[in-house]
């Protein structure tokens, strides 16, 4: 049922947001303890870094607050849609918005600060979160209370979420591509650490966000085909999304990400 998998969304979540937690707290003593040399650059990671935890606390705070409310204080179906589920869902679209950012802003790092790279997945990602939001309106005009979309406006959440994939799924294969190339680029200066191009390229996609491609991909499944636990996967793709920029930082600050160092190609600092 939908109550059921609202409950056990809200389980997951508890955990994926522990892990958050972790994540975010290595982040900020790895900005903030370590000396860094370039001081400039660890303020805007660490405000990311932050504002992307607050945006999954504040949703795991409204989750926490449904479920305990419709089972401990006032008994009612706890899917059913209030204001408070829908702040939540309206932070679900804009966390994933602004995950998106970030890793469009690291592709377009790795590109050598080359915009046309990056244009048409940004305007992928702005219809994405319009059809996001979009959606949430839709909802709360047709049926405010529903557990889940009506089958009639089914197709628009459908291709938001199909957007969001495949935007994310484009922007780390062009990060892969450019470190690929690059890689080939520094073979033939002979540069010893080219030996590893394809381990670090791997390495790539999964700093970008292959588990986030993974959650994604099935709820996108489970929403066009109406599955209620869609539910499960809301809550957690949310808390995926905070998870991935967070430990693209981590590896960044850590100095473990991959930066080539040929002088005729841009190094790929984030």
């Amino acid at each position: 049922s939908t109550d059921q998998a609202t409950f056990l969304g809200f389980g997951l979540e508890a955990v994926f947001y522990g892990i958050n937690l972790i994540l975010f707290g290595i982040a900020v003593s790895v900005l903030v303890g370590r000396s860094r040399p370039a001081t400039k650059t660890s303020k805007p990671l660490l405000a990311v870094t932050c504002f992307m935890f607050g945006l999954c606390t504040t949703h795991f705070a409204l989750n926490f607050n449904n479920v305990y409310d419709g089972l401990m204080v006032h008994p009612r179906r706890i899917s059913e849609e209030t204001h408070l589920l829908a702040g939540a869902d309206m932070l679900f679209s804009i966390t994933d918005w602004c995950s998106q950012l970030i890793l469009l802003y690291r592709c377009y790092l790795v590109w050598g600060r080359n915009i046309w790279v990056v244009i048409l997945p940004f305007l992928m990602s702005l219809a994405t979160v319009a059809c996001g939001i979009g959606l949430i309106g839709l909802v709360l005009s047709i049926n405010p209370k529903a557990p889940q979309a009506p089958a009639a406006i089914v197709p628009v959440g459908t291709a938001g979420f199909s957007l969001s994939l495949c935007l994310n799924f484009i922007v780390s294969t062009l990060i892969v591509a450019r470190i690929w190339h690059t890689s080939r680029q520094n073979r033939l200066h002979g540069l010893s650490h080219s030996n590893n191009s394809v381990r670090r390229a791997v390495g790539i996609v999964v700093e970008a966000g292959l588990l986030f491609l993974a959650v994604q991909f099935v709820f996108v499944v489970l929403f066009a085909i109406a599955h209620p636990a869609q539910a499960i996967l809301v809550p957690v793709a949310t808390q995926v999304y905070g998870i991935s920029p967070t430990l693209i930082i981590v590896r960044v600050s850590l100095g473990t990400s991959y930066e080539p160092t040929t002088a005729p190609i841009s190094g790929l600092h984030f």
